[in-house]
């Protein structure tokens, strides 16, 4: 196996680089770096990345408008080549949306009906969300009733 010393080039954090001296400090910052932020000028349009990425980053720009294609390819440079699955966020959503029930309902100016119409819920889980505790439980313990 050649050391890399009779070709000039020498093994600097694991990358292959030719000496310090050759090299512009962008570069070694680049070939060090396990997600690099494209400048500007060479990101592509949302349109323009292939297959998937394209609906990706579309879907990203509708909210974060002009973020689509950077955030997309920071992704592609987490997850290479790989499968990956988002899983549903409604256990966040639901304790944000709980806690904002709770808190309006504190005031006293909204009534369990004006709630339970105002989320699209029933008033029976109006109900069981108010009944609650307002911080969540420990997932390790299970509920009784």
């Amino acid at each position: 196996m050649n050391s890399g010393q009779e070709t000039g080039y020498r093994r600097q954090e694991g990358v292959l680089a030719p000496g310090a001296c050759h090299l512009a400090p962008d570069l070694r910052e680049l070939c060090g770096k396990r997600v690099v932020e494209l400048p500007d000028a060479f990101l592509p349009a949302a349109q323009e990345l292939p297959g998937e990425m394209a609906r990706l980053a579309q879907e990203i720009d509708a909210y974060l408008p002009g973020q689509g294609a950077r955030l997309t390819i920071i992704l592609c440079q987490i997850f290479p080549s790989q499968t990956v699955y988002f899983r549903n966020a409604d256990k966040w959503l639901r304790a944000w949306r709980d806690h904002i029930i709770r808190s309006l309902y504190d005031q006293g100016n909204i009534s369990i009906h004006e709630l339970a119409t105002m989320c699209a819920l029933s008033q029976r889980q109006i109900e069981n969300i108010l009944g609650e505790a307002g911080k969540p439980v420990d997932d390790r313990q299970l509920k009784l009733f």
